[in-house]
């Protein structure tokens, strides 16, 4: 089962930072998630939300910045134990920190109602300008026209599906969605994660993630139940538990 840093080792320090990154690299981490934008003047750049307010208490829109203006805002403010300064990164100096030594990487992409026009194209020229990095890269959204847009303009390209508030009983339709894209990964919420629903998933041929799992007996549940991966802010002590469990 993959231990996957969830925006980096977030549990300890600001989340989608270079610090959550460098971290987790430090703790041994291999597998990464993290969140995609761009900037209005096309830059790559990695945060959760769309607005930096959750982050840094100013609510101001990341589509509606250029990256000069960005960088400026301290997106740690939110973090208690750590609030120095930390600007949200550019895409590719995430994966200059992660990605030598990386087995598996999770682009989700923020783009509900297309809010990015070219992203996905960037993004793939992106994934095709580093060796090795199109062969490790998945690319999951919330955001269902993004995803097909991504499968139009590549055959190949590793998809995982994501449903705004999924819930049992919308499982068989997401399924189908899922299929529709050719989605190989299906990744799912904690709350949603039993045993039953995760064997209708991998029973239609999917590998199945589950976010966010932060504690041992969550952790210990999703292995017994063969998860595929959970997505976790606590990289270090998920892996030590898993692996003792």
């Amino acid at each position: 089962m993959k231990i996957i840093s969830h925006r980096g080792a977030s549990g300890y320090a600001p989340e989608n930072t270079l610090k959550a990154f460098k971290l987790a690299v430090e703790m041994g981490s291999r597998d990464f998630e993290f969140d995609v934008h761009q900037t209005r003047d096309g830059v790559l750049v990695v945060h959760h939300d769309f607005s930096l307010k959750e982050t840094s208490g100013r609510d101001l829109k990341i589509a509606g910045l250029e990256y000069s203006e960005l960088k400026k805002v301290n997106v740690a403010a939110y973090f208690k134990a750590d609030t120095a300064f930390q600007r949200v990164p550019r895409l590719e100096e995430v994966i200059d920190i992660i990605g030598p030594g990386s087995r598996w990487l999770n682009f989700e992409v923020k783009n509900d109602n297309n809010l990015y026009p070219g992203i996905e194209e960037k993004l793939l020229a992106f994934l095709r300008s580093k060796p090795g990095l199109f062969e490790k890269a998945m690319v999951s959204s919330f955001d269902y026209g993004t995803l097909k847009r991504f499968r139009e303009l590549s055959p190949e390209l590793k998809l995982a599906y994501l449903g705004h508030n999924l819930r049992a009983v919308l499982l068989l339709p997401a399924i189908k969605k899922a299929k529709a894209i050719g989605a190989v990964n299906f990744h799912m919420a904690l709350r949603i994660a039993f045993g039953l629903n995760v064997s209708r998933l991998r029973k239609a041929g999917f590998r199945v993630c589950v976010y966010t799992v932060n504690t041992k007996k969550d952790a210990l549940r999703m292995k017994a139940i063969g998860v595929d991966g959970i997505f976790t802010n606590y990289p270090d002590i998920m892996g030590s538990w898993v692996l003792k469990g």
